[in-house]
């Protein structure tokens, strides 16, 4: 699998429990901030020596973290309509114009 749409599609195989309007949108949307809360208290742990260095450990912990993002990320695109793809070109066309208004220097 080494495409969004590969990726969106098989995230999208998530149980028929999970298809009823509520849960559909709040499953994704408290599961990004449980792993945003916990991808924020990793790094800062890694962090507490005054420069970032994860352990072996660690990293794993984040690689499993943004693992769980990406798929709640794939089922809210799913749920509305959006392709990861679309999103993917939309984040380097904004990333893209804000280093235009950045001094080269500083980047």
């Amino acid at each position: 699998m080494t495409t969004f749409d590969q990726f969106q599609a098989f995230a999208a195989r998530a149980p028929i429990s999970l298809r009823n309007d509520r849960d559909r949108i709040n499953l994704p949307v408290l599961g990004l901030q449980e792993e945003a809360g916990r991808i924020g208290s990793l790094l800062t742990r890694a962090f507490e020596s005054g420069r970032l260095s994860l352990t072996g450990s660690q990293r794993a912990q984040l690689k499993n973290r943004l693992a769980d993002v990406l798929w709640y990320v794939a089922f809210v695109c799913g749920e509305t309509g959006l392709a990861m793809k679309d999103v993917a070109a939309h984040s380097i066309a904004r990333l893209d114009a804000r280093a235009n208004d950045l001094d080269p220097d500083q980047r």
